[in-house]
C-alpha cells in the first residue's frame, strides 16, 4: 500500500522534495548551532573571553536559530502543499469513479460507507503526506550528518549513537503490528457508524411513520459508543509507544552523558568537544522520537488508503453502446430503440431485465407500469447510461444519454439537444392539479 501511495506524490514532487530539504538544512543548522554553542561556553567560562570576542558566534547563534524558525515554517507550508495537492487530486479521482461505476454499483453499497471513504479516509491521508513521509526521509538524512560530524570527534560516542539508533525504530516497529489491527477495528466502526447514520438521517420519515425513531436512536447510541471504545484502545497503544520510545531516547541520551563525563572528569577528554556531544545527543534522538510520534498517523492513513483503492480497482462495465462513425455527427431522429436488452445486477443471479425489445417514437409519451422490483428503474437506469446491459446494445440511433448527446457523460464534442430536451424544471403537483392536468391530457389524447 505504501507503494501505491507513493505514486500520488509524482505531481507533487517539488513541494516533497523542498519539505525534505527544509527538514534536513534544520537539522545541519542544528549541528552548527550545537558547535557555536559549545564554543562560547568554553571560550567564556574557561577562556575567560570577553563579551566583544564572543560576540561573533552569539550573531551566529541567533542566525541558526532564525533560520531553524525560518526552515521550519517552510517546512509546514511545503508539506500541507504536498497534503491538499494529493487529497484533492484523489478525491476528485475517486468521485469520478464512482460516477463511472453508476447506481449499479452503488445499489450493493452503503451511502454512508462511500461517503466515509471520500470524506473522513481522503482525510486521514493528510498526516500520512504531510507529517509521515517527509519525517521517513528526514529521520534517515539527519542522525546520518550528525554521525558524520560526531564520528571525527569522538569513535566511541560515534559507536553508541550507531547502536543505540536503530532500537527506537525497532521497538516502534513491533508495537505498531499491535496497533494495526486495532487501527483497522477503528476505521471499520467509522464506516459502520457513517453508514448506519446516514441511512437513519434518509429513512427518517419512514421511522416515524412506524414509530421506530427511539429505537434508531438507541442503536446510534450503541454504534457511536464502540467507535469511542476502539477510539480509546488507539489513543491507549499511542500514549504507551510513545512512553516507550521516549525512555529509550532518555536512555540512550544518559549512556552518552555517563561516557563523556567519566572521560572528561578523568582527562581523557577536552571541554568544548564533550559539551558539543552533549548538545547533540537529543538532537541526534529527535528524528527518531518525531518519526515514532507520527507513526500512528501514518498508520491510519494507510488503513483508510486501502478502502480507497478497494473502490478504485473495482472495474468499470463496458460499454454496449454502438460507436457512431463521427463524433459531430447528429442523430436524424431522437427515437429510443433498444434491441434484446438484458440486465443482471452484480452477485445476483436472477436477470432484472430479460430480453427486452422496445422502441419509443420522438414526441411520444409512454409510462413504466409494473409491481415492485419489476425493472422499472433499471429500465431508466439503462436508458440514462448509469449502467451497461449484459446482454443486448443500444445502437447508435437510439437517443441515449451514453454517447454523444451528453457532455457529463465524458463525450469530447457533445451535440446539441433538441430544445425540448436542453432544459427541465420538475416540480411536484397538488393532488387536484394533477388530477386536472390528467384529464386534460386524456380528452386531448386520439381514440
Amino acid at each position: 500500500m505504501h507503494r501505491r501511495l507513493l505514486t500520488l506524490t509524482r505531481d507533487t514532487r517539488l513541494a516533497l522534495t523542498l519539505t525534505i530539504l527544509s527538514g534536513l538544512l534544520a537539522g545541519l543548522l542544528t549541528i552548527w548551532q550545537a558547535w557555536l554553542l559549545s564554543s562560547v561556553i568554553n571560550a567564556v567560562f574557561l577562556e575567560k573571553q570577553a563579551l566583544a570576542q564572543v560576540m561573533r558566534p552569539l550573531l551566529f547563534i541567533l542566525l541558526a536559530i532564525s533560520g531553524r524558525s525560518l526552515l521550519s515554517w517552510l517546512n509546514e507550508v511545503a508539506a500541507n502543499a504536498v497534503a491538499v495537492k494529493i487529497k484533492t487530486d484523489l478525491r476528485n479521482r475517486l468521485f469520478a469513479h464512482i460516477l463511472k461505476l453508476g447506481p449499479a454499483y452503488a445499489r450493493g453499497q452503503r451511502t454512508g460507507e462511500l461517503t466515509a471513504a471520500a470524506v473522513e479516509g481522503i482525510e486521514a491521508l493528510d498526516a500520512y503526506f504531510s507529517q509521515y513521509l517527509p519525517q521517513l526521509v528526514i529521520t534517515t538524512l539527519v542522525p546520518l550528518s550528525i554521525l558524520f560530524f560526531v564520528f571525527p570527534i569522538d569513535l566511541l560516542s560515534g559507536i553508541i549513537f550507531l547502536i543505540t539508533a536503530p532500537l527506537i525504530p525497532f521497538f516502534m516497529i513491533i508495537i505498531g503490528k499491535g496497533a494495526e489491527a486495532v487501527t483497522k477495528r477503528q476505521y471499520e466502526t467509522l464506516r459502520l457508524l457513517s453508514a448506519h447514520f446516514l441511512d437513519s438521517l434518509q429513512g427518517l420519515t419512514t421511522l416515524k411513520l412506524f414509530g421506530q425513531s427511539k429505537a434508531q436512536t438507541q442503536t446510534i447510541a450503541q454504534v457511536s459508543e464502540k467507535f469511542r471504545d476502539t477510539t480509546m484502545s488507539v489513543l491507549r497503544i499511542t500514549f504507551i509507544s510513545a512512553l516507550a520510545l521516549e525512555l529509550l531516547a532518555t536512555l540512550s541520551t544518559a549512556v552518552i552523558a555517563v561516557e563523556i563525563g567519566f572521560r572528561l572528569l578523568y582527562g581523557k577528554m577536552d571541554f568544548q568537544p564533550a559539551l558539543f556531544l552533549l548538545v547533540l545527543a537529543p538532537e541526534f534522538y529527535m528524528p527518531l522520537r518525531a518519526l515514532g510520534a507520527r507513526f500512528h498517523a501514518g498508520m491510519s492513513g494507510t488503513t483508510a488508503a486501502k478502502r480507497i483503492y478497494e473502490i478504485l480497482d473495482t472495474e468499470i462495465p463496458e460499454s454496449k453502446v454502438e460507436s457512431q462513425k463521427s463524433e459531430l455527427a447528429r442523430p436524424s431522429t431522437f427515437d429510443l430503440r433498444l434491441e434484446g436488452i438484458s440486465f443482471t445486477y452484480p452477485n445476483e443471479t436472477t436477470p432484472a431485465l430479460e430480453n427486452i425489445n422496445l422502441t419509443i417514437k420522438q414526441g411520444q409519451h409512454i409510462a413504466l407500469v409494473g409491481k415492485t422490483g419489476a425493472g422499472k428503474s433499471t429500465l431508466v437506469q439503462l436508458l440514462l447510461g448509469f449502467i451497461q446491459p449484459t446482454q443486448g446494445t443500444l445502437p447508435n440511433s437510439s437517443f441515449t444519454l451514453h454517447h454523444s448527446s451528453f457532455h457529463f457523460l465524458g463525450s469530447p464534442t457533445p451535440a446539441p439537444l433538441p430544445r425540448h430536451h436542453r432544459r427541465q424544471h420538475p416540480h411536484r403537483q397538488s393532488g387536484r392539479n394533477s388530477r386536472r392536468n390528467y384529464h386534460r391530457r386524456a380528452s386531448r389524447a386520439p381514440a
